[in-house]
């Protein structure tokens, strides 16, 4: 095959694909603690609050937020990008040996789950920078969508293996921790061998946090800035009553382990396995607008069917849904930010859409549990439905005006 003039040698495209396909092996158990585990042991162990419950959740929300400005740090001190998010992951593996020796204390637990869950989202504009330089544009798509198969395949098979070993005793947690530890030391020392270089000198100069300006001098940035912001508030206050909806007494559900496990692990991992390498094929091909408006419609229909009945067969099916748009939003999220036309700044652009989505992962957590508590399940759909639609319109205008390549500031000014 014709290498296409810019793109990366074809050495370094296959050491940066053998390293991500190792790592995401790693990433599916830490994601585990995100979709499922981190909850159930705050639920079944420590008995936390809505408010402690949404705390944890929404420690991802730090991590996004701190990725505005950890970009132009590690620009300043002149690192390698790929070397700066191992050191992120092993501040990760810091965060869970200290929840794995929470035992019995709630404040331990917490910030030892804030830290793991939390930290590791500061590297996400750092890898999505380093994939940008290592992975042809003709191929990214789908390169990534590889890695996010074998994520989910893990994903999907430790969901059922620690539910399962957590169902025979619950004290067990502390072991689960520690296999998350495991997980993101395994996952940095991926990073750490795969090629990457320095930011650019253009990249160094602006001053931390300048590059959030970018949303008032591009339209169309700013508009699928807004969109994700109202498509966000609306997905993420309904996950994050996912596991809460099956086990918490109030909801009169009270799925146990393996069927919790079963149905916000397993299943989605499922749907996501056999449509990502598919949704990644789309991404290198099919317009980007047109394709954000069929993944919000299909996690839309997630919403409705997974809180409207307490039947496992209709739940069952409205996670299937979920984990069917993850696998196309997980690629979307990631990897859109490359179609900008500066190369150079793509980490910068992506600080500023990690900045946003922490701010919505921040207050849609707290938004879901604080809705169910005043009122009830179907008061939160209506709300969060509002919400996804509102991000339907808002898309709107940028779907019908014709195929793009690339996404800059010189269409948002014509």
């Amino acid at each position: 095959m014709t290498q296409v003039s810019g793109d990366p040698e074809s050495q370094i495209v296959s050491q940066t694909f053998r390293a991500e396909a190792i790592r995401a092996l790693a990433t599916g158990i830490q994601e585990t603690a995100f979709t499922t585990f981190a909850i159930l042991i705050a639920v079944k162990h420590f008995s936390l609050g809505p408010s402690a419950k949404a705390a944890i959740i929404s420690s991802l929300a730090l991590g996004l937020i701190g990725g505005l400005f950890v970009v132009p740090l590690i620009a300043r001190m002149g690192w390698k990008v790929s070397c700066a998010a191992a050191g992120v992951q092993f501040l990760s593996m810091l965060g869970f040996l200290i929840a794995a020796l929470s035992e019995n204390s709630k404040i331990l637990y917490m910030a030892g789950m804030g830290l793991g869950m939390g930290i590791i989202a500061m590297a996400i504009p750092l890898q999505t920078h380093y994939l940008r330089e290592n992975f042809p544009e003709s191929r990214r798509g789908r390169l990534f969508s590889i890695s996010i198969l074998i994520r989910a395949l893990s994903a999907m098979v430790f969901s059922w293996l620690i539910g399962e070993y957590l169902d025979e005793d619950m004290s067990r947690f502390t072991h689960v921790l520690l296999l998350f530890a495991f997980a993101s030391g395994a996952a940095a020392i991926c990073q750490f061998v795969i090629p990457s270089n320095p930011f650019d000198e253009d990249v160094k100069k602006p001053p931390i946090g300048q590059s959030i300006g970018w949303l008032k001098d591009d339209q169309v940035f700013a508009r699928m800035i807004a969109a994700a912001m109202a498509m966000g508030l609306g997905v993420l206050s309904a996950n994050a009553l996912r596991v809460d909806y099956l086990v918490n007494p109030v909801h009169a559900l009270e799925f146990d382990a393996p069927t919790t496990a079963f149905i916000t692990g397993v299943i989605p991992s499922i749907t996501r396995l056999i449509s990502t390498f598919f949704w990644g094929w789309l991404f290198d091909r099919m317009d980007f607008f047109k394709l954000r408006a069929i993944v919000n419609a299909v996690f839309f229909g997630g919403i409705l069917l997974y809180f409207a009945s307490g039947d496992k067969v209709v739940i069952a099916a409205g996670s299937a849904l979920f984990g069917l748009a993850r696998g196309g939003g997980e690629i979307l999220w990631n990897l859109w930010v490359t179609k900008l036309e500066n190369p150079s700044q793509i980490a910068g652009y992506m600080s500023v859409h990690t900045f946003m989505t922490g701010i919505r992962v921040l207050i849609a957590p707290f938004m879901g549990f604080l809705i169910v508590s005043f009122a009830n399940i179907p008061t939160m759909v209506a709300v969060s439905s509002f919400f996804v639609i509102l991000s339907f319109v808002i898309l709107w205008p940028l779907v019908f005006k014709g195929k793009r390549t690339r996404i800059g500031l010189d269409q948002a000014k014509s």
